[in-house]
Protein backbone atom coordinates (compact mmCIF):
# COMPACT_ATOMS: atom_id res chain seq x y z
CA UNK A 1 0.00 0.00 0.00
CA UNK A 2 1.41 3.39 -0.95
CA UNK A 3 1.90 6.01 1.75
CA UNK A 4 -1.37 7.59 2.78
CA UNK A 5 -2.51 10.39 5.06
CA UNK A 6 -5.97 10.69 6.56
CA UNK A 7 -6.59 13.72 4.31
CA UNK A 8 -5.53 11.81 1.18
CA UNK A 9 -7.99 9.05 2.10
CA UNK A 10 -10.79 11.57 2.64
CA UNK A 11 -10.06 13.00 -0.80
CA UNK A 12 -10.10 9.55 -2.45
CA UNK A 13 -13.52 8.51 -1.20
CA UNK A 14 -16.92 10.08 -0.76
CA UNK A 15 -18.86 9.41 2.41
CA UNK A 16 -21.10 7.02 0.46
CA UNK A 17 -18.00 5.05 -0.59
CA UNK A 18 -17.14 4.29 3.04
CA UNK A 19 -20.65 4.19 4.51
CA UNK A 20 -21.07 0.38 4.31
CA UNK A 21 -17.80 -0.12 6.18
CA UNK A 22 -18.68 2.61 8.68
CA UNK A 23 -22.09 1.03 9.34
CA UNK A 24 -20.43 -2.38 9.82
CA UNK A 25 -18.00 -0.85 12.31
CA UNK A 26 -20.83 0.89 14.12
CA UNK A 27 -22.83 -2.36 14.24
CA UNK A 28 -19.85 -4.21 15.67
CA UNK A 29 -19.04 -1.62 18.34
CA UNK A 30 -22.42 -0.09 19.17
CA UNK A 31 -25.04 -2.71 18.18
CA UNK A 32 -27.73 -1.30 20.50
CA UNK A 33 -27.34 2.21 19.08
CA UNK A 34 -26.86 1.53 15.37
CA UNK A 35 -30.57 1.87 14.59
CA UNK A 36 -30.52 5.38 16.06
CA UNK A 37 -27.30 6.51 14.38
CA UNK A 38 -27.53 9.78 12.50
CA UNK A 39 -25.68 8.98 9.28
CA UNK A 40 -26.23 12.49 7.94
CA UNK A 41 -24.43 13.96 10.96
CA UNK A 42 -21.46 11.70 10.17
CA UNK A 43 -21.69 12.74 6.51
CA UNK A 44 -21.47 16.37 7.63
CA UNK A 45 -18.39 15.68 9.77
CA UNK A 46 -16.80 13.77 6.88
CA UNK A 47 -17.40 16.63 4.46
CA UNK A 48 -16.02 19.17 6.96
CA UNK A 49 -12.92 17.02 7.35
CA UNK A 50 -12.52 16.93 3.56
CA UNK A 51 -12.45 20.76 3.57
CA UNK A 52 -10.38 21.08 6.77
CA UNK A 53 -6.92 22.63 6.61
CA UNK A 54 -3.90 20.36 7.09
CA UNK A 55 -0.87 21.20 9.17
CA UNK A 56 2.47 19.43 9.38
CA UNK A 57 3.28 17.17 12.27
CA UNK A 58 6.28 15.13 13.38
CA UNK A 59 3.85 12.39 14.37
CA UNK A 60 2.23 9.56 12.42
CA UNK A 61 -0.81 7.35 12.81
CA UNK A 62 0.01 3.73 13.63
CA UNK A 63 -2.55 0.99 13.01
CA UNK A 64 -2.04 -2.36 14.74
CA UNK A 65 -4.08 -5.46 15.41
CA UNK A 66 -6.13 -5.29 18.54
CA UNK A 67 -4.88 -7.47 21.34
CA UNK A 68 -8.25 -9.21 21.55
CA UNK A 69 -7.64 -10.70 18.11
CA UNK A 70 -10.46 -8.69 16.54
CA UNK A 71 -8.34 -7.58 13.60
CA UNK A 72 -7.97 -7.76 10.63
CA UNK A 73 -10.86 -5.70 9.32
CA UNK A 74 -11.82 -2.32 10.67
CA UNK A 75 -12.01 -3.01 14.38
CA UNK A 76 -8.62 -1.49 14.90
CA UNK A 77 -6.29 0.14 17.32
CA UNK A 78 -5.05 3.50 16.04
CA UNK A 79 -2.45 5.52 17.85
CA UNK A 80 -0.44 8.64 17.23
CA UNK A 81 3.31 8.33 17.77
CA UNK A 82 6.65 9.79 16.75
CA UNK A 83 8.14 7.43 14.13
CA UNK A 84 11.63 8.89 14.65
CA UNK A 85 11.66 8.07 18.36
CA UNK A 86 11.57 4.38 19.35
CA UNK A 87 10.59 5.33 22.89
CA UNK A 88 7.78 7.59 21.76
CA UNK A 89 4.58 7.56 23.76
CA UNK A 90 1.45 6.49 21.92
CA UNK A 91 -1.74 8.57 22.06
CA UNK A 92 -5.21 7.46 20.96
CA UNK A 93 -6.36 8.98 17.69
CA UNK A 94 -9.78 9.49 19.32
CA UNK A 95 -8.39 12.09 21.71
CA UNK A 96 -5.72 13.71 19.51
CA UNK A 97 -5.94 17.39 18.71
CA UNK A 98 -5.60 19.39 16.51
CA UNK A 99 -7.40 17.65 13.70
CA UNK A 100 -5.41 19.65 11.14
CA UNK A 101 -2.25 17.81 12.28
CA UNK A 102 -4.02 14.45 12.41
CA UNK A 103 -5.23 14.89 8.84
CA UNK A 104 -1.69 15.40 7.57
CA UNK A 105 -0.03 12.51 9.39
CA UNK A 106 1.38 9.57 7.47
CA UNK A 107 -0.39 6.32 8.25
CA UNK A 108 1.75 3.31 9.16
CA UNK A 109 0.00 -0.06 9.12
CA UNK A 110 1.42 -3.05 10.98
CA UNK A 111 2.33 -5.90 8.64
CA UNK A 112 -0.22 -8.31 10.15
CA UNK A 113 -3.18 -6.00 9.42
CA UNK A 114 -5.15 -6.61 6.25
CA UNK A 115 -7.44 -3.69 5.48
CA UNK A 116 -8.91 -1.96 2.44
CA UNK A 117 -8.55 1.79 2.00
CA UNK A 118 -12.31 2.21 2.46
CA UNK A 119 -12.16 0.26 5.74
CA UNK A 120 -9.19 2.34 6.86
CA UNK A 121 -11.02 5.58 6.06
CA UNK A 122 -14.18 4.40 7.85
CA UNK A 123 -12.12 3.31 10.85
CA UNK A 124 -10.34 6.65 11.06
CA UNK A 125 -13.68 8.47 10.88
CA UNK A 126 -14.91 6.20 13.70
CA UNK A 127 -11.83 7.00 15.77
CA UNK A 128 -11.88 10.76 15.19
CA UNK A 129 -15.59 11.00 16.12
CA UNK A 130 -15.47 8.58 19.05
CA UNK A 131 -15.86 11.32 21.67
CA UNK A 132 -17.75 13.88 19.57
CA UNK A 133 -18.36 15.50 16.23
CA UNK A 134 -16.04 18.48 16.76
CA UNK A 135 -12.73 19.09 18.46
CA UNK A 136 -14.51 21.25 21.03
CA UNK A 137 -16.98 18.47 21.89
CA UNK A 138 -14.11 16.02 22.30
CA UNK A 139 -12.18 18.33 24.62
CA UNK A 140 -15.28 18.89 26.79
CA UNK A 141 -15.89 15.15 26.97
CA UNK A 142 -12.30 14.38 27.89
CA UNK A 143 -12.31 17.06 30.62
CA UNK A 144 -15.39 15.42 32.14
CA UNK A 145 -13.79 11.98 31.94
CA UNK A 146 -10.56 13.00 33.62
CA UNK A 147 -11.82 15.37 36.32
Amino acid sequence: MEQQTFKSLLNQFSFDDILPEFKALYQQNQPKQVQHANWEAYRSVYQKLQMHDVSESQYAIYLVSRWEGCSPMIDMNCSVYDPKDEDSDYYPVASYSPWSALLGMDIHIDEDVTITLQELTAGLLWEITYYGETEEMIQKHLKKMFK
